[in-house]
């Protein structure tokens, strides 16, 4: 929201539309980037914004569909030129927003110079269309709610088996429960899940608290998607002031670099534990370490990095340090100040050698440029 600064946007509690435009509409220009980064660019990359409807917290300001396209027209002529590449298709589940969404587009200033126009997903024809765009296996981003209609979570399970769609998820935890709750053993959700579907539903019969239970919920939705391939970064929001969850962010890829920007764009929106490192969420409370040993008990601390970093020695000896940042983090609360840190320390304790990266002449001061090489054993 203009004039909010990231880490007090979410002190006061959010309505998906308001996570939506402030963090949707900058991950997608993060994620489009990244995407055009590479050394073959495509020409072609779809959109999929499946709750287009949704306008933001300004009474009769622009959807955040339409700043979406705002977002893409500013690019025309420019490198990438989003403009000239990206192909929009929304959907809106509820009737009366989907009725209206093309009238509020279409009135927009910049509208008519739009290379490609939204293809509006609730038409029969236009589905087709999209279906046979699907076949051609483009770059994808799709933004939904897997569990708030029918039609999102069929789009969502068909999604997943393209090897170039990424997804970004906004949902309640209160909608996954009950899509759960509804589910049979023959729904779409039970065959995506497989046999974890019946250990999920066993969990819930015998288990009362309702934390546990979203916890283990949460996990065996990572552990389906990443069995498919596919990489998980999670960012939870509590309610304010208390310890419950308010939404989800879940951005699914497998790109390692994608899911990197996806955690550095929020990492100004996350409350951060004692030794620095991130919660990876907002309105959490950090367990207060007592003593510097509790830390190794965390799913996530600093001495438990420099102990991973070890064990895996093997799999990044001679790695330059971004490149191992970009393949440790995902999927763990590491930011690259922690990895700056870990190697700090290892370098202290003489178990790594800083070795320039041209040249493989050892050095002595710590950058991001570094080639890292682990001692054998970690001897000194």
């Amino acid at each position: 929201m203009a004039g909010t600064e990231p880490k007090d946007f979410f002190k006061q509690r959010r309505s998906a539309p308001e996570i939506k435009e402030e963090i949707f509409l900058r991950f997608f220009t993060v994620w489009a980037e990244t995407l055009f980064s590479t050394q073959t660019p495509p020409e072609k990359v779809l959109l999929v914004d499946a709750s287009a409807g949704a306008a933001g917290p300004e009474e009769g300001g622009m959807p955040v569909a339409g700043k979406l396209l705002k977002s893409i027209f500013a690019t025309s002529g420019g490198r990438p030129d989003l403009n000239k590449a990206v192909h929009p298709f929304f959907y809106e589940g509820n009737k009366s927003l989907a009725s209206s969404l093309p009238d509020a587009l279409e009135n927009l200033f910049f509208y008519p110079d739009l290379q490609h126009k939204p293809v509006y997903l609730q038409t029969k024809e236009n589905l087709e269309a999209f279906q046979e765009e699907l076949t051609q296996d483009v770059p994808a981003l799709y933004f939904l709610d897997p569990f708030g209609n029918r039609f999102s979570q069929e789009l969502w399970l068909q999604g997943i088996g393209q090897e170039n769609a990424d997804f970004l998820m906004l949902f309640e935890y209160k909608r996954l429960a009950a899509a759960l709750g509804k589910s049979d053993d023959q729904s779409n959700l039970a065959a995506f899940l497989g046999e974890r579907f019946s250990r999920l539903k066993a969990f819930f019969a015998k288990t009362s608290s309702a934390a546990k239970k979203e916890t283990f919920a949460l996990k065996t939705l990572e552990e389906a998607l990443q069995e498919k391939g596919l990489q998980t970064s999670r960012f939870r929001v509590n309610v304010p002031g208390k310890d419950q969850s308010s939404h989800y962010l879940l951005f699914l890829s497998r790109s390692y670099l994608a899911h990197t920007r996806f955690k550095e764009l929020l990492l100004p929106y996350s409350d951060v534990q004692e030794d620095g490192v991130p919660l990876l969420g907002a309105n959490l409370k950090a367990v207060r370490l007592l003593v510097p040993e509790y830390s190794k008990y965390l799913e996530f601390s600093l001495v438990n990095l420099v102990d991973d970093l070890l064990q895996n020695a093997a799999e990044y000896n001679s790695m330059v340090l971004d490149k191992i940042y970009e393949k440790h983090n995902v999927g763990k609360n590491y930011c690259k100040a922690n990895y700056q840190t870990a190697f700090e320390k290892l370098k202290e304790q003489g178990k790594i050698t800083l070795l320039n990266p041209k040249t493989g002449q050892v050095v002595y001061k710590l950058t991001s440029a570094c080639r890292i090489k682990f001692k054998p054993n970690g001897s000194v």
